[in-house]
């Protein structure tokens, strides 16, 4: 879910090319279905795309039945959905971050978890939110929350928990800082000066909300495959900024997320 957005691509082409060895079946749900192939589909991941169009918000948000189909035999479920923290035009069709970030998050996860109770397929949900849902009187964020979406997250984050728990699969919480680096999708200072993030990919990881900064978009997506992947990487949640090291191994996040679990 959210595959068109910045992480959203870049994730979706992670595991549809760079691990294409792994051979996922890959379903993204999008409310342009043309678009979304336009933007995720090239030579090497031609065919490996399933693309559901739906929508989570407004008045022709997908029913319970369609949302289940779409994630009918998943084993990983990302949810990287999101809106702009303060009124735009991606507000328009009922896109606020409370449609989006706590009432579509919240009925996604609710769904899943009915649906695992009975076939029992799905391993693991990841949730990409933000810094700053556990610091909503700390500035900057209590600015930043003023509409509410950190509010909303935080929501959505607590749902998620609930419905793993009950529906038998883990979660891990991805917060990043400020996300900077292409894909450009955001209407923010990022966007308009295209800045960029840590050069190597680089990242500082902490349990739970206590970093800031900027976190560039590839390394946030990084983060997000591996707690698809990382067996170490269960019921996490952790914030993550980027720095200018060099990216983190496959063994190196593994120790990263065992450390966090101690």
């Amino acid at each position: 879910f959210g595959a068109t957005g910045g992480i959203g691509q870049l994730v979706t082409k992670k595991l549809s090319n760079a691990r294409s060895d792994k051979n996922y079946k890959l379903t993204v749900v999008a409310r342009e279905a043309s678009r979304a192939r336009e933007l995720l589909e090239d030579n090497e991941s031609g065919g490996k795309l399933n693309v559901v169009e739906l929508n989570l918000v407004g008045e022709d948000k997908a029913g319970d039945e369609e949302l289940m189909e779409a994630m009918s035999g998943a084993t990983g479920i990302v949810i990287s959905v999101g809106t702009t923290a303060f009124p735009t035009k991606r507000w328009s069709g009922g896109n606020t971050p409370q449609a989006i970030d706590q009432e579509a998050v919240s009925r996604i996860a609710k769904l899943a978890s009915s649906m695992n109770q009975n076939k029992n397929s799905l391993r693991r949900m990841v949730l990409l939110t933000s810094v700053g849902v556990e610091r909503t009187k700390e500035m900057p964020f209590l600015f930043l929350n003023l509409c509410g979406v950190l509010d909303a997250k935080r929501a959505g984050e607590d749902a998620v928990k609930a419905a793993a728990a009950e529906g038998n699969f883990s979660y891990s919480i991805v917060r990043p800082g400020r996300l900077v680096g292409g894909p450009y999708t955001n209407l923010d200072l990022a966007n308009l000066f295209q800045i960029e993030g840590g050069a190597e990919n680089g990242v500082t990881v902490a349990p739970g909300d206590d970093l800031l900064g900027d976190c560039k978009r590839d390394a946030c997506a990084e983060a997000v495959v591996q707690c698809l992947e990382n067996e170490a990487c269960v019921d996490l949640e952790f914030s993550i900024v980027s720095n200018e090291e060099t990216a983190l191994t496959v063994e190196e996040w593994a120790e990263v997320f065992g450390r966090m679990k101690r």
